[in-house]
């Protein structure tokens, strides 16, 4: 593996700050030897390793089409993993700018929530065109280990905006086959499975009757698309028997291990639902009876989201009578456990139809979608504790927050035609 550490491969004190000035010339220099015909092995390795490490994933991108042994070191899987643990987090926001009305990401600094990066979704790719004109509406399904999963109606396309690599992912097991014609898509999930290196979609379809209505009792299948395998398979009988209530999945903690939704059935009444990615199992966690019994006066709310690595649900609460919501954010210790909720704080009061939870961050600060007028909404940051806002110079339409970590992972590996 390339060490990042050490007497041999390291750079640091003088060294590492004569490298990064001389950064950009080095990459003016070997764009140059793709037009001499230099080789590579002119330059010592470890100098290219540790300034390669160095760079943005923008210049990345464009030294793998300088030459081959270029792009073996930054498509290694070594180079790969050791740039992932030095990189820094993100916080991902895609949403529609109000100017152009095309979909795009911004990239915020995880320490100081400051943007340092937009682009377009799937810029730079074949897709972009189809999946972010004006009368497209594109969600985020979920955003783990560096690749987000983004939904354009039944197209479903994962993409890596590190490397500008991307892939639609084929038809379903349900949709390509006419036997299973009356089960119809419910819900989606997109996960990482550390144990086996591989992304997943799931799907849950759901058995509708000829009146279009859907079969009572609730019969649900689910399927998983495996990036590694490139196909789906049918995992059957293994959904508890359930109605789901949420419109949206929860991406999981711990880069996308579970993916959750609230459901509802007679046994647990309002609960959470989880899909282990790595096992293939579900995991059932009842509410917290408080929040059951408060639910049913149809003045309560709750959705599902992450609070740092835990999964959280907001408890949102009506006051009618002054016209004002809370929300109560809860956490939960361990899946399927239902002692293990805590009540970890309250945001709010707010006038009623105020703003709507996104996020956190740092020690318990809140990330709120407030309406900006007109169709215009705005991401802020405020401290419940001593109720500091502050504007996160984010404005447009169909706000989605996730965490980000930067991953140069090959979506598509085909290497690039042309290189010497």
């Amino acid at each position: 593996m390339y060490g990042v550490s050490g007497s041999e491969h390291s750079v640091s004190g003088f060294e590492e700050i004569f490298v990064f000035k001389e950064i950009e010339k080095l990459v003016q220099e070997l764009v140059m030897m793709s037009i001499s015909k230099c080789k590579m092995e002119d330059l010592p390795k470890e100098l290219v390793i540790s300034i390669l490490l160095r760079l943005p994933a923008e210049d990345l991108r464009r030294c793998k089409g300088v030459c081959k042994s270029l792009y073996s070191i930054i498509t290694s899987r070594p180079f790969i993993e050791v740039r992932r643990k030095i990189r820094n987090s993100y916080i991902l926001v895609k949403y529609e700018d109000l100017i152009s009305s095309k979909h795009v990401i911004s990239l915020l600094c995880d320490e100081t929530l400051e943007v340092v990066y937009t682009q377009t979704i799937l810029s730079d790719t074949p897709l972009m065109d189809s999946m972010s004109s004006k009368d497209r509406v594109v969600k985020v399904v979920g955003c783990c280990n560096g690749v987000v999963c983004l939904r354009r109606i039944d197209m479903y396309v994962l993409w890596n905006p590190a490397t500008r690599d991307a892939k639609i992912i084929p038809d379903g097991l349900y949709k390509s086959n006419p036997d299973k014609k009356m089960f119809q898509h419910r819900e989606m999930g997109f996960g990482f499975d550390p144990k086996n290196n591989d992304y997943k979609l799931v799907s849950i379809q759901r058995l509708f009757g000829d009146n279009r209505r859907p079969v009572r009792p609730c019969q649900q299948e689910v399927e998983v698309y495996s990036l590694k395998a490139g196909c789906w398979k049918l995992l059957p009988g293994i959904i508890p028997t359930c109605d789901i209530m949420s419109a949206y999945s929860v991406e999981g903690c711990n880069g996308g291990e579970m993916i959750s939704w609230l459901v509802w059935n007679e046994e647990y009444g309002e609960h959470v639902m989880s899909f282990d990615i790595s096992n293939e199992v579900f995991i059932t966690t009842p509410l917290p009876p408080f929040i059951i019994e408060s639910s049913s006066d149809g003045n309560c709310r709750n959705s599902l989201m992450f609070h740092n690595a835990s999964l959280a649900l907001d408890h949102y609460v009506k006051d009618r009578k002054n016209q004002t919501e809370t929300h109560n954010i809860w956490v939960l210790g361990e899946y399927g456990v239902k002692e293990s909720w805590t009540n970890l704080f309250i945001v709010g009061p707010f006038k009623l139809l105020g703003p709507s939870i996104s996020g956190f961050w740092n020690n318990n600060k809140v990330l709120l979608e407030v309406h900006g007028g007109g169709c215009r909404h705005d991401l802020i940051l405020v401290d419940p504790s001593i109720r500091k806002i502050k504007d996160l110079d984010i404005h447009g339409t169909s706000l989605q927050v996730f965490n980000y970590q930067e991953n140069l992972v090959q979506i598509n590996a085909t290497p690039p035609i042309n290189l010497f």
